[in-house]
């Protein structure tokens, strides 16, 4: 993989952080606002965006590793 194609990757991968770090904040502020028994329709939105954030973190670790083995 090019110096070039890597750096793309690499940028994509923390945009998905950035995305899902996002919605993790808007579905923490759901649960907080929500009554109690609306608290399982947020608990969908954190759980979706924490599937995201771990896909991501995956992603940015694969582009890494190429990095540190030189």
């Amino acid at each position: 993989m090019n110096a070039a194609t890597l750096k793309e990757k690499l940028e994509v991968a923390r945009q998905r952080m950035l995305a899902a770090e996002s919605a993790m904040e808007r579905a923490l502020q759901q649960i907080q606002l929500a009554p109690r028994e609306d608290k399982s329709i947020a608990s969908a939105a954190l759980s979706n965006a924490l599937a995201e954030t771990k896909a991501a973190r995956l992603n940015l670790l694969a582009l890494e590793k190429p990095v540190a083995d030189g």
